[in-house]
C-alpha cells in the first residue's frame, strides 16, 4: 500500500512522535522487545513509545521490515466499490476485520486461504495480510472468462455466492442460456471452467474459485472467436482431439483448448479461416482418418474421397477428413484442353492410359488417375517433327528425367515429375527452350486457398493453376499435321492402324506411333541413300529418274524422265511397299527397255517422247491416257515428262543428225511448193468470190425494184378499198341513225298517248267520284232541310232541280277540292243573296 502524506504542516518534533490516522488508514507498530505487531486503524493518533517502530509488510516476500517514518508506515485500506470485489489472502477466522479507531494486535489467521469479499466493502488489513482490488467482470457476448477452482469445499459452499447478472436477449431474439445456482459435479482443485459472455453479462467469482489472467497481457477477460459465413476454426484439446467449428457463431474454447493459427494472405497469424470454394472444374483429395456416416452413407478410416463443385461447392474441413496435399497444395485445378489437343491419362490402378481430346477440361480423379506425358526418342522427333529444333530439345529433357520417376510408374512420366524436374534445372543458358520446363506455364501451381487441417503430403502428380496458358505444344499429345497431299499410317501396339489424310491435325494416342517410310533418291534411284518420312505425298508427287535403253540395233539411249504419282483406292494399302520410289522406277524401267529392244535407233529416237508416253500410261483413248497402275500400293503414274534422250555413240549421233538435216531440208523444199500452190489457189479462189459477188448484187437489186413495184402496186389498192369500204360504213351508220330516230318517234307517240289516255281516265274517275259525293251531300242535305220551317220546301223545290246540282257541281269541281274549299263555302258563296242563304248558313253552322 501507498503511505498516506499529510497535508497539513506540522513541526519536526510533532511529525517525529506522533502521527495522525485519517479514517480508512492503518499502520503497523511493533513491539522491539516482543516482536508483536498491532494494527491502529482511523480515526486516531499514534504516539509511539520507545519500545515501538513503524513497521509495514512486504506482501511479496512475507515479511515486515522497518520504517523510516511513522508517515511511510501509514497506508490505506483497500476499498472495493460497487461492482469491484477484494482477493484477501490470509483472511482472519471468522473473517474478523480491525475495528475503527483502535489499537489491535494481530488476530488468529488462517494462513495460506484466500477469500473473495464482493464490494462494496473496505477495511483495515492484519499483519501478514494482503489485498487486491478487482474490478467485476463483464463480459460481451464474444468475450468468456477462465476459472480455477483453488478450494473445492469453499467453491461448493459458496458457488452460489457468486455475484452473476445473466446476459441479456440479443438482437435477433435470441435469449441467453440461463444461470444454474447449483455447483457443476467436479469442482476438483484446479479444475478449470469457461464463463461465457452469451450466458453471463457480469460475475465476481465466489471464494474458492478465481479468475485466470490472461498470461503474458494480465487480463481477466479474454476474447472469444467470431467466425462469419464461409468461415471455421479449429480447436485442438491437450489430449490432441480436435473440434471444427463453422460460422456464423462465437466459439468459445473449452479451458483445455486452443485455437489453431495459421498465416493468413498478409503473413499475420490468424484463427479463422475461409471455407474452400470448389467449382465443377476444381476438387480436394481427402482421406478419411475415422469412422463417420453422412447422408446414410458411410465412410471407414483409410477411404479417400475427391470432392468437386458437382457436389460440394463449399467445403468445410471435418475432424474425419485430412487433406492430401502436392507439394503442398490442396486443391486441384482443371486442365484445359484446346480443340486439337489432348492430353494422356493414366489409370494408376490398372496401367491403362486413355487419351483425352479436347476441348474439354480435364479434372482427373488424383485417387486413381494421374496426367501423364510422351517422351519421344531422338528417331521419332527428326521424322515426325523435321528440323524443329525446339521439339527435339524438350523430349531430351523428357527423356533425362525419366530416372526420377519412381518404380510403381517405371516409364511413365507424370505432369509432376516434369514440373519439380523443371524447377530443379531451371532454364537453358542462351535463350533457348529449356530441358523439361520448354512448354511448362510460368506458374504452373497459382496460389491456394487456404486449407488448414490435418494433411498427408504426398509427391505432386500436377495441379493445374487457376489461370493457365493455353500454349500446350508440348504438354499434351504428340501433335501431327500433314500438309495437303500427305498422308500419315498411324499404327497402335495392339495391331491397329488409320490412315490420316491432311489437311488434318491428328493426336497419337500413347501407345501409338507412325509407320515410317524410306525413299530411294539420286539420279538414277537407288537405295544408296534413304530418306526416312511417315508422311506419304499422295497427289502430285514428281518422282525424277534416269533410265538406260539399248535398241533394236544395239544402240544405247539415256532417257531423263519425271513421273508424276498419285494413290488412290484404299488408303491401308498405300503404305504396303515401304519404297514405292523405287518400286515405280525399277518397273518404268523394266517396260522401256523391253519396248526398246524391240525398236530400231532411228524409230525410236525420232518419236522417243510419245513412245515413252504409250509405253508408261497407256494408248490416250478420247485424248485420255489410263496411267501406270500398282494395285501392290494403290499408286498409280498419271503423267511422265520426257526432259531428255541422249545418244551414247557420237558417230550414230552424227548420222542421225545428218539424216535428220536432209529429212529437213526436202521438207522445206515441199513447204515451199505447197506455199506457192496455196497462194494461186487463194488468188483464183478470190476472182471467183468477187465475181460471184457481183453477180448475186446485181440479182439483188432487180429483185429489190419488183419488189418496191409490188409494194406500191398493193398500197393504192389498198387506199382504194379502204375508201370503198368508208362509204359503205358511213351509209350503214346513216341507216342505222335513221332507224334508231323513228323508233324514238313511234316510242315518243305511244308515251303521250299512254299520258293521254291516262289522263281521261283520272279525270273520269274524278268527276264521277265528285258526282257521286254531290249525290251523297244533296241527299244528307234534304234529309236535314226536312226538318227546316220557312222557305225549306221551296229550297228544297229548287234543290232538287238538276239545274242547281249542276251549277253546285260545276262551283265545287275537282280544282276547288284540290285547293282545300268546303262544301260549305261553295253552297255561300254560290246562294249568296238568294232565298237559301238563311238555309245554307243554318246547314254551315250545323
Amino acid at each position: 500500500m501507498k503511505p498516506l502524506r499529510k497535508s497539513d504542516p506540522m513541526n519536526e518534533t510533532q511529525q517525529k512522535r506522533d502521527l495522525v490516522l485519517p479514517p480508512g488508514g492503518y499502520a503497523y507498530m511493533q513491539d522491539v522487545t516482543k516482536g508483536v505487531v498491532k494494527t491502529y486503524t482511523g480515526p486516531t493518533v499514534i504516539n509511539p513509545t520507545a519500545q515501538e517502530r513503524p513497521v509495514v509488510f512486504d506482501a511479496a516476500s512475507g515479511t515486515f521490515r522497518g520504517a523510516a517514518s511513522l508517515e511511510e508506515a501509514m497506508r490505506i485500506a483497500p476499498v472495493a466499490a460497487e461492482g469491484h470485489y477484494i482477493i484477501l489472502r490470509n483472511p482472519a477466522r471468522g473473517n474478523k476485520h480491525p475495528d475503527e479507531g483502535s489499537a489491535q494486535p494481530s488476530a488468529e489467521q488462517e494462513i495460506g486461504r484466500t477469500i473473495i469479499v464482493p464490494g462494496p466493502a473496505t477495511f483495515a488489513l492484519w499483519p501478514g495480510q494482503s489485498a487486491e482490488v478487482v474490478e467485476g467482470h463483464h463480459l460481451r457476448s464474444n468475450q468468456y472468462l477462465l476459472v480455477r477452482i483453488y478450494n473445492e469445499d469453499e467453491a461448493r459452499k459458496n458457488w452460489s455466492q457468486a455475484v452473476v447478472k445473466p446476459a441479456v436477449a440479443d438482437g435477433d431474439g435470441a435469449g441467453p442460456q440461463p444461470v444454474t445456482k447449483a455447483p457443476p459435479p467436479d469442482l476438483t482443485v484446479g479444475k478449470q471452467l469457461i464463463i461465457r459472455g452469451t450466458e453471463v453479462s457480469f460475475y465476481i467469482p465466489p471464494t474458492g474459485v478465481e479468475v485466470v489472467a490472461e498470461a503474458g497481457e494480465g487480463k481477466y477477460v479474454r476474447e472469444a472467436l467470431t467466425l462469419e459465413r464461409l468461415e471455421y476454426a479449429i480447436l485442438v484439446d491437450e489430449n490432441g482431439k480436435k473440434r471444427f467449428e463453422v460460422g456464423p457463431q462465437v466459439v468459445f474454447p473449452l479451458p483445455s483448448e486452443r485455437f489453431v493459427e495459421a498465416k493468413d494472405d498478409t503473413g499475420r497469424a490468424s484463427k479463422k479461416f475461409r471455407a474452400v470454394e470448389l467449382n465443377e472444374i476444381q476438387g480436394l483429395h481427402i482421406k478419411v482418418i475415422a469412422d463417420y456416416v453422412e447422408n446414410g452413407v458411410r465412410h471407414r478410416a483409410g477411404d479417400e474421397l475427391f470432392l468437386t463443385g458437382k457436389d460440394t461447392a463449399i467445403y468445410f474441413p471435418r475432424e474425419e477428413h485430412s487433406a492430401i496435399k502436392y507439394d503442398g497444395k490442396a486443391k486441384h485445378f482443371a486442365t484445359a484442353i484446346a480443340v486439337g489437343e489432348a492430353r494422356y491419362v493414366m489409370d494408376r490402378l490398372t496401367g491403362a492410359i486413355r487419351t483425352v481430346r479436347g476441348p474439354a477440361m480435364l479434372l482427373p480423379d488424383p485417387r486413381t488417375e494421374v496426367i501423364v506425358r510422351r517422351a519421344l526418342g531422338e528417331r521419332e522427333c527428326a521424322l515426325w517433327y523435321p528440323g524443329n529444333a525446339e521439339a527435339l530439345e524438350y523430349n531430351r529433357g523428357l527423356r533425362a528425367l525419366l530416372h526420377n520417376v519412381p518404380t510403381t510408374r517405371q516409364g511413365v512420366l507424370s505432369e509432376g515429375d516434369v514440373e519439380r524436374g523443371g524447377r530443379a534445372r531451371g532454364p537453358v543458358k542462351g535463350g533457348g527452350a529449356p530441358a523439361p520446363q520448354a512448354a511448362m506455364e510460368a506458374s504452373r501451381v497459382s496460389g491456394d486457398q487456404a486449407l488448414v487441417a490435418d494433411e498427408f503430403s504426398r509427391a505432386s502428380t500436377y495441379t493445374q493453376p487457376r489461370t493457365i496458358t493455353l500454349d500446350n505444344r508440348f504438354q499434351g499429345a504428340p501433335q501431327i499435321a500433314p500438309w495437303t497431299g500427305y498422308a500419315v499410317l498411324v499404327m497402335s501396339k495392339t495391331g491397329k492402324r488409320r490412315v490420316e489424310v491432311g489437311p488434318a491435325t491428328v493426336l497419337l494416342d500413347y501407345d501409338e506411333s507412325l509407320e515410317v517410310l524410306a525413299l530411294s533418291t539420286g539420279v538414277p534411284k537407288s537405295r544408296a541413300r534413304v530418306i526416312e518420312t511417315p508422311y506419304l505425298r499422295i497427289a502430285g508427287n514428281r518422282v525424277a529418274d534416269r533410265v538406260e535403253v539399248e535398241t533394236l540395233d544395239h544402240v544405247r539411249l539415256e532417257v531423263d524422265l519425271a513421273y508424276r504419282i498419285d494413290f488412290e483406292g484404299d488408303p491401308l494399302r498405300w503404305f504396303a511397299v515401304a519404297d514405292y520410289v523405287q518400286l515405280a522406277c525399277d518397273h518404268v524401267r523394266s517396260l522401256l527397255k523391253g519396248h526398246a529392244r524391240g525398236r530400231k535407233v532411228e524409230e525410236l529416237y525420232a518419236t522417243a517422247a510419245d513412245q515413252i508416253r504409250d509405253v508408261v500410261l497407256g494408248a490416250a483413248v478420247d485424248g485420255a491416257r489410263p496411267g501406270l497402275a500398282f494395285p501392290a500400293n494403290g499408286m498409280r503414274v498419271i503423267d511422265v515428262e520426257v526432259d531428255r534422250v541422249a545418244l551414247g555413240d557420237p558417230a550414230i549421233k552424227a548420222l542421225l543428225e545428218e539424216a535428220q538435216h536432209q529429212v529437213v531440208r526436202t521438207n522445206i523444199d515441199l513447204s515451199n511448193q505447197r506455199r506457192g500452190l496455196e497462194a494461186t489457189r487463194q488468188r483464183e479462189q478470190l476472182d471467183r468470190e468477187e465475181a460471184e459477188v457481183k453477180a448475186a448484187t446485181a440479182k439483188r437489186h432487180d429483185e429489190l425494184t419488183r419488189e418496191l413495184a409490188a409494194s406500191e402496186l398493193a398500197t393504192a389498192l389498198a387506199r382504194i378499198g379502204n375508201a370503198l369500204r368508208e362509204a359503205a360504213e358511213k351509209q350503214r351508220l346513216a341507216a342505222a341513225e335513221q332507224a334508231i330516230e323513228e323508233v324514238k318517234f313511234d316510242h315518243r307517240l305511244a308515251r303521250v298517248k299512254r299520258e293521254r289516255d291516262q289522263e281521261v281516265a283520272c279525270l273520269t274517275a274524278e268527276q264521277a267520284v265528285r258526282v257521286d259525293l254531290l249525290r251523297a251531300e244533296a241527299e244528307t242535305a234534304v234529309q236535314r232541310f226536312a226538318a227546316v220551317s220557312g222557305n225549306l220546301s221551296e229550297a228544297l223545290l229548287v234543290l232538287s232541280r238538276n239545274e242547281t246540282l249542276v251549277k253546285v257541281a260545276q262551283a265545287w269541281d275537282a280544282q276547288k277540292l284540290v285547293e282545300g274549299e268546303a262544301l260549305g263555302d261553295t253552297l255561300e258563296r254560290l246562294f249568296h243573296n238568294t232565298p237559301l242563304r238563311p238555309l245554307i248558313d243554318k246547314l254551315v253552322a250545323r
